[in-house]
């Protein structure tokens, strides 16, 4: 059997920071789908809220006329909102969590988070931030 046809330790840990990196790409996007449901979530629950004590301080709490309504019948009505809140808050959390272990990930594998390799000409790149004639002309500068 020749050395084409056997895996080498070098095949199984290329192919392992493959995996790896997808994994971490995978976590990623999660992590940024955690975060559009957690900001949804806090504009359910201001929703929630507002509307709830809009219609309070309109129609009335359970009949009751408009004056009689104290302070804690306006926090009791907003506090049954707050687990929506509580949720949304967990959701960003653990958004915030896996994309911080993705990017870990992702560096500890020899990726780019910023997608700038090892060996780049550094006239590829563009310089930030920008100097003062880039931003006043409105484009980029040759340096």
């Amino acid at each position: 059997m020749s050395d084409a046809d056997t895996v080498s330790s070098a095949d199984v840990d290329g192919l392992n920071q493959a995996v790896v990196a997808r994994g971490a790409d995978l976590a990623r996007k999660v992590g940024t789908g955690l975060l559009v449901v957690a900001g949804l979530g806090v504009l359910a629950w201001a929703w929630n809220t507002l509307r709830g004590l809009a219609l309070i301080g309109d129609e009335g709490y359970f009949g009751l006329p408009k004056d009689e309504l104290d302070f804690a019948s306006r926090v009791d009505t907003v506090a049954g909102f707050l687990p929506l809140l509580i949720y949304s808050s967990l959701a960003a959390g653990l958004g915030v969590a896996l994309r911080l272990v993705a990017d870990y990930t992702v560096v500890g594998t020899g990726g780019s988070l910023t997608g700038v390799q090892a060996g780049e000409p550094l006239a590829t790149l563009r310089r930030w931030p920008p100097a003062k004639a880039e931003t006043e002309a409105g484009g980029e500068t040759e340096t």
